[in-house]
């Protein structure tokens, strides 16, 4: 008999997790409802290494998608608390057009990430481009464009946070339950499955 395969925990649970907790937080700081310290903090542990987890955890899955996703905002978190203190201590400070190059990188990548998203459902690749509308927005103020940029910035991520938590909430009733309540919506497109592959005269693994 053969032993028996262990189910394995989703590592977008905590993926997710750490990006609702990290952005939300950040979110709170840009409209002065708290200073940078929990920014500081949060961003580093659960946007940073949690999220970095969650990316290796889905390397070792296979799934590519999400190993790239998580360990690139994972990266990206951990930086942004380096700013912070660098900025504070007045050594290698990342400020102004320099910090926006930086998360103009991040708007394009989140932008290249709903492509892909798109093939899954309805909720994830909106969230990406909400992740990407305000990086892109936050961009802008940094090179000095109006402060009311900075106010949608802060709308837009606040979106994809809520979005995101919203599909924690899913996928953590559909893994401990057993089914989904919540739904995500169709994919935009489908992707069609890769043909098999034709074996050739004289192929050992066609004909033995």
């Amino acid at each position: 008999m053969s032993a028996r395969t262990p189910r394995l925990a989703d590592p977008g649970l905590i993926g997710l997790l750490g990006f609702v907790i990290a952005t939300l937080t950040a979110q709170l700081e840009h409209l002065g409802l708290q200073n940078e310290s929990p920014v500081f903090w949060v961003g580093a542990v659960f946007g940073g290494v949690v999220q970095v987890t969650a990316g290796m955890l889905s390397y070792f899955a296979g799934d590519d998608f999400h190993f790239i996703v998580y360990s690139a905002f994972g990266w990206y978190w951990i930086c942004m608390p380096g700013f912070l203190l660098g900025g504070e201590l007045g050594i290698f400070a990342v400020e102004g057009p320099a910090r926006g190059v930086f998360t103009l990188m991040f708007a394009i990548l989140a932008l290249l990430f709903a492509v892909s998203a798109a093939s899954r459902n309805t909720v994830l690749p909106v969230t990406l481009l909400a992740v990407s509308l305000g990086l892109g927005l936050q961009t802008v103020t940094a090179f000095g464009g109006p402060s009311a940029f900075g106010a949608a910035r802060s709308a837009a991520l606040l979106l994809a946070s809520a979005l995101a938590a919203y599909m924690l909430v899913e996928k953590f009733f559909g893994r401990t339950l057993g089914r989904s309540f919540l739904p995500l919506g169709r994919a935009w497109y489908r992707v069609p499955a890769a043909p098999a592959p034709v074996s050739e005269p004289g192929d050992d693994f066609g004909h033995r």
